[in-house]
């Protein structure tokens, strides 16, 4: 299973609420709401509470401002309109959204957003990044999916590294066996997982094993010769131990293999004496070695596949930047129900080193069943240190130009990385792109400032093909704030900013999109989802399916 990203245009459904005079239509115009603290684009190290400060003031109706809500918490009102909520807010994204109600049904919105958590440089690797579950039955078609994959493979090149695999006799008379050639017919694995590990069973037919056998010794004339065994069949069983390396992933063996063959066979013409008895000898046992360790070094890249360690650091281009992912696996354990896989994980994208670093939250322990599918669940902190990356490079910078009358340039630069954020009444996940500040210009002179913030509901559906799932962005918040270019504080006017603005957010959003974000997750040979679902939980985004 790979994680893509589907085209966003599609999929995005925007609502814009615009806080300005010239948007309200037939409504009241609005109160002079002024926002002092705090100031946008605020990372705060801790979670708790946020003081919001500001100042209501009736409009141009002379309406009296009745009340100051911030995210549903009544402010505190004075005569002279200043006001003062306390606000708790959790670790992560979130904006604020104040609301100055007047007497007759003006209302005045401000909203700016807040990042609350620990500032971590970006590459960093991220504990558990990742973590896994696969249920016996996804063990189960992994080992289906392996047996021709096996079969197909280049197992004496697998093998190489380890020749001579079998060095025999003594002073007297000795041959050292070097495989040169290996094959297989049909190849069947079994894994089911029990507490503990993984058991283990393969049926090989038509085995040949091809090998080049040096002999020597005080008793022998020195030579080679060219050997092979075959057999009908070959059954193995035993337990397949897999045991995290470090930045190497998982490696694999095959732990008290029980082996056995039907018709086997020596085929070593011109060898007579004691060394064709000393091949006979231990030609089982040697049959043994080369069996179950070509099955173990064949099953290991699938096997890390599977559990989405990647061995070595990993490099990827992706719209022109470097994007270098380094995976160490942190945990395996097995159960009847079946595994459970965490990793560790940092990624970089090159130039974004000058990042002044990611927002980091607190992470639980999500709850993956170890039923029928597959489930990951990717920190958020993975996807917002790369969302600091792409934010870093200026991949969401935009400039563009559209005669709109009013202006005919807009450029958007996001003060704040974009972060994914959960929330807390539901466990639904967003996108929240806090304090974006858009210049509308006109024959190169700025004639308005805006402060653009959003949220995006993030979904999951099938990708382009049965075994990848991908994310898509769902419906946006839009919400646009005038700003005074010297002061920073609202102001009126702004004729088709709202518009322009949402234009704006996306192309941003379609950028976002195409940036493939590769990680290492499940990848489960011939295992199809259905039932996709994306959902938070303790500071993981968690993707799940069914089998299908």
């Amino acid at each position: 299973m790979r994680i893509v990203h589907a085209a966003a245009r599609s999929a995005i459904v925007l609502v814009v609420f615009a806080t300005l005079a010239a948007c309200v239509g037939a409504m009241p115009p609005p109160p002079d709401l002024q926002v002092t603290s705090p100031e946008r684009g605020l990372v705060q190290g801790t979670a708790g509470r946020v003081v919001v400060e500001g100042v209501a003031r009736p409009g141009p109706s002379g309406a009296v401002v009745t009340r100051v809500d911030v995210n549903r918490v009544r402010a505190a009102l004075a005569p002279d309109g200043s006001f003062t909520a306390e606000v708790e807010l959790p670790p992560g994204a979130t904006l604020l959204e104040t609301v100055a109600s007047a007497g007759d049904g003006g209302v005045a919105t401000d909203v700016r957003a807040v990042q609350i958590g620990e500032l971590r440089p970006v590459g960093s690797s991220i504990p558990r990044a990742v973590t896994t579950s696969l249920s016996a039955a996804s063990l189960a078609r992994l080992a289906q999916a392996a047996g021709p994959i096996v079969a197909s493979a280049d197992l004496a090149g697998m093998l190489a590294p380890l020749q001579p695999m079998a060095d025999l006799g003594d002073s007297l008379a000795n041959v050292k066996l070097s495989i040169t050639g290996l094959s297989y017919g049909d190849v069947r694995f079994t894994l089911v997982p029990v507490e503990g590990g993984l058991t283990f069973t393969a049926e090989l037919d038509r085995l040949d094993v091809g090998a080049t056998a040096a002999y020597g010794g005080v008793l022998v004339i020195d030579g080679s010769k060219a050997v092979r065994a075959t057999a009908d069949r070959v059954t193995i069983a035993g337990t397949l131990a897999v045991t995290p390396a470090a930045t190497s992933g998982f490696t694999v063996a095959i732990v008290a293999p029980r082996v056995g063959t039907t018709n086997l066979r020596l085929h070593a013409s011109g060898l007579v004496g004691d060394i064709l008895d000393l091949l006979n000898d231990n030609l089982a046992a040697t049959i043994q070695d080369v069996t179950t360790r070509s099955a173990a070094l064949a099953l290991q890249p699938l096997i890390n596949q599977a559990f989405g360690a990647l061995a070595g650091p990993q490099r990827f281009d992706v719209l022109g930047q470097q994007l270098e992912l380094t995976a160490a696996p942190a945990a395996v354990t097995f159960s009847p129900a079946g595994a459970a896989v965490t990793l560790d994980l940092a990624a970089a994208i090159g130039g974004s080193e000058g990042s002044p670093g990611y927002v980091y939250t607190p992470n639980g322990t999500p709850t993956l069943a170890l039923g029928d599918g597959v489930q990951v669940g990717l920190a958020d902190d993975l996807v917002n240190e790369l969302l600091a990356e792409i934010h870093a490079i200026g991949l969401l910078d935009l400039h563009l130009e559209e005669d709109l009358g009013v202006f005919d340039t807009i450029d958007i630069h996001p003060t704040l990385p974009p972060m994914v954020s959960a929330d807390a009444a539901d466990g639904s996940l967003r996108l929240v792109l806090g304090d974006m500040i858009a210049s509308f210009s006109d024959d190169g002179t700025e004639v308005i400032r805006a402060a653009l913030n959003a949220q995006v509901e993030l979904q999951v559906r099938r990708g382009r093909t049965p075994d990848e799932i991908a994310l898509e962005f769902g419906s946006v918040r839009l919400f646009v704030n005038l700003v005074d270019p010297a002061t920073g504080e609202a102001s009126g006017g702004g004729a088709g900013v709202a518009d322009a603005a949402a234009g704006g957010i996306a192309l941003q959003l379609d950028s976002l999109t195409q940036f493939l974000i590769k990680v290492p997750v499940p990848s489960v040979a011939g295992v199809a989802l259905d039932r996709l679902a994306l959902r938070a939980d303790s500071g993981y985004v968690v993707m799940s399916g069914a089998l299908r």
